[in-house]
Parts: C-alpha cells; structure tokens; sequence
C-alpha cells in the first residue's frame, strides 16, 4: 500500500534540506509510518482525514531528527539514555496523533421513551 505522505510533502515540512541519506532513509520511514497507522487506527475513514499526511511527517521527523533515540546523554563518565517510545520501534504514534486520526463520535448514547406516545398525538 501507498504511504500517505509524499517525501515532497516530508521534505517541505522539515526545518532544513535533507541529505541524500536522510532523503533514502525518510522514504523508508514514511512507508513504515503508514503502516503503524493502518494497524493502530483500523477504523480510519477512508478517504483518510486531512490530518493524516502531517501525522506522518511528525512520526518521520522525530526518527530523523533524532535517529539514535536518546533521551538523555552525559558527556562526562559517558552514559545516555535510550527514549522509551523509540525503544519499541522508530516510529510511533502519539496520543495526540491517534486522536486526530480517528473518526469522530457521531453520538454518545440514544434517549428512547419508556412510555408509548399518547393516542391523541397520533392523529
């Protein structure tokens, strides 16, 4: 299946050029991005909402930006810390991101009589 961002649509988000590496590896990502959405959000519409190409252009940019995944890092003694999320796998959707791609709620619950209507409203 197709990604649902271009690397046109990528590149012309991200804050700087890509290099020819980063744009290789970002055609990966935006292809893998995709794919965590069909499987995390299977309720989608289809067509998708507006909101789905920026989604995954944030999910491929976090990876891009920060492609070893750390957290933190000290220089002295050196030690870092590896990002939970990007432990799991390089992209990943937020909280927020799940919920702008998700349907909207038609309706919380439905009110039905308990009672017939009167007779004198029938007619």
């Amino acid at each position: 299946m197709a990604a649902f961002a271009t690397i046109e649509q990528f590149g012309s988000r991200f804050e700087r050029t890509l290099t020819t590496a980063e744009l290789s590896r970002a055609g990966v990502l935006l292809d893998d991005a995709s794919a965590v959405i069909r499987v995390q959000v299977p309720n989608m519409a289809d067509p998708p909402p507006d909101t789905v190409v920026g989604v995954v252009c944030a999910m491929v940019a976090r990876a891009i930006r920060n492609p070893e995944g750390k957290r933190s890092e000290t220089i002295d003694d050196y030690s870092y810390t590896r990002d939970n999320a990007v432990s799991v796998g390089e992209v990943y959707l937020t909280d927020d991101e799940r919920g702008m791609l998700k349907p909207p709620r038609r309706c919380a619950f439905t009110i039905v009589p308990s009672y017939p209507p009167c007779p004198e409203d029938a007619a």
